[in-house]
């Protein structure tokens, strides 16, 4: 199996640090029970990045997974966090750049599993706002997923992850 993780900080594991400081987030813990399962016969690749929005994902991210050699088998996707807590979030245009990231996995025959961020928002300045766009981006996502067949994983509400 060939993994590969695309998203922003809460993909690459920030908050999640291990006693030395180094990062090990959620993909991290997937990938090695992925190996866990297939006897150590996984490959994989983790491009999240702190702060990045959704487009680069989709884009830049999704693009150079595609590219590797041999191409991922399984992608794990999430994004959008970082969009919504800037003012004036289109939840509508993020929905059509994850469909387009699900439609570009789907035409290169890699399954794709759509994640939903964590909910920072009760920490936040305006978290309230925040709060109900992010609601309305997971449930938005969870119904593309399931338009197309995916898993969709709702880790907004995890009261744990908060």
């Amino acid at each position: 199996m060939r993994y590969a993780a695309i998203g922003d900080s809460f993909t690459e594991g920030m908050g999640d640090e291990l006693p030395d400081g180094s990062v090990r987030g959620w993909a991290d813990l997937v990938a090695a029970g992925l190996a866990a399962a297939t006897d150590g016969r996984v490959h994989y690749a983790n491009t999240a990045v702190r702060g990045r929005l959704l487009a680069p994902v989709v884009t830049d991210q999704l693009e150079a997974v595609l590219a590797l050699d041999p191409a991922p088998t399984l992608i794990t996707l999430n994004g959008g966090g970082n969009d919504m807590m800037r003012p004036g979030c289109d939840v509508d245009r993020l929905v059509a750049l994850t469909e387009r990231a699900v439609l570009r996995c789907a035409g290169a025959g890699v399954q794709l599993v759509l994640l939903s961020g964590a909910d920072p928002t009760a920490r936040l300045p305006f978290g309230g706002t925040m709060h109900r766009t992010g609601v309305a981006l997971t449930a938005a996502v969870a119904d593309l997923a399931a338009r197309h067949g995916l898993l969709f994983v709702d880790a907004f509400g995890d009261e744990e992850l908060r």
